[in-house]
């Protein structure tokens, strides 16, 4: 008899793979390139991309795709991330950051000043792109909501920077050790839970945090919720009475355990409300199984015991 995790791992795999195989085109390899170069990728806003060889100069802009292309071993391509959300690993930090003033999207000098041959983002829309693009820097986007969009997007990056090699190895590992923790939690009790991100704002379907919160075996009490990150009611709080609260890192939990109404829930009297590392959950990159651990321990205490 194959066991649940078994399938769990075999499911990721064929999904990480299918997903960078399918959004490759056909085309002519070029000799001694390390790849199938020319390649063209369709990234996830529908836009595709073409590179004639393995960009050697890459910028990011998200701290996901920075913590990707370090553990694809080419942070030495790295000539440009973001800003100062980009801190693991800490050598990121070295790198020149490219964030415009208002934060949310790149100064288009100061990357076009860095002659990238990639640009990697995980933001949505922007007119900076088709910006870049007619300053021919191409730009590719993923949008992960689950750990299945996670893996896949790492294969896909691998197969874009020409180290389909390690892309596999890494996405191998992250799937078992994801199998891993959920045939852990699977004999655990189940279990209900509210994340509060801040003030109440929370998360609810198609946010990669409700899937790992699932995975981590959780049954959300935001499952009705109608938009990904939206800010519960204090009442409805109340009313679902979680067993397990959580809070995001950098709002103290004391704090929160004081509010009015909270501080009456069942998981805060009886003591199950924990911090967790916002980072982990919330950057669809290699770390992202260490967040579904942290989640697990958080939610079933007795079986981390």
């Amino acid at each position: 008899m194959v066991r649940p995790a078994r399938v769990f791992v075999a499911g990721l795999l064929a999904l990480a793979l299918l997903g960078s195989a399918c959004s490759e085109e056909a085309t002519p390899p070029a000799e001694n390139a390390g790849g199938p170069y020319p390649l063209t990728l369709t990234d996830d806003e529908g836009v595709e991309t073409t590179l004639e060889a393995p960009p050697e100069r890459i910028v990011t802009f998200a701290p996901s795709h920075t913590e990707i292309v370090f553990g694809l071993g080419l942070g030495d391509r790295l000539v440009g991330i973001s800003g100062a959300f980009d801190d693991y690993p800490p050598e990121a930090q070295e790198v020149e950051a490219v964030a415009g003033q208002s934060g949310v999207e790149p100064n288009i000098e100061k990357v076009v000043s860095l002659e990238p041959d990639l640009l990697l983002t995980a933001f949505i829309g922007g007119e900076w792109k088709e910006r870049l693009r007619e300053l021919e820097v191409p730009v590719f986007t993923t949008l992960a909501a689950s750990l299945e969009d996670t893996l896949s997007d790492m294969g896909t990056i691998g197969t874009l920077l020409g180290a389909q090699g390690a892309a596999n190895e890494l996405v191998a590992g992250l799937a078992l050790d994801a199998g891993t923790v959920e045939e852990r939690v699977g004999e655990a009790r189940p279990v209900t839970c509210f994340l509060d991100l801040s003030d109440l704002f929370t998360v609810g379907p198609g946010s990669l945090e409700f899937d790992l919160l699932r995975k981590a075996g959780c049954e959300p009490i935001t499952a009705t919720a109608d938009d990904p990150y939206p800010q519960w009611s204090l009442e409805q709080l109340v009313e679902d009475d979680p067993d397990v609260y959580l809070v995001a890192e950098g709002v103290p939990v004391e704090d929160v355990a004081k509010q009015q109404g909270v501080r009456n829930l069942t998981a805060v009297l009886e003591g199950r409300i924990h911090e967790v590392n916002a980072d982990l959950i919330s950057r669809p990159g290699p770390r992202v199984v260490e967040g579904i651990e942290e989640l697990a321990d958080a939610l079933h205490e007795e079986a981390a015991a």
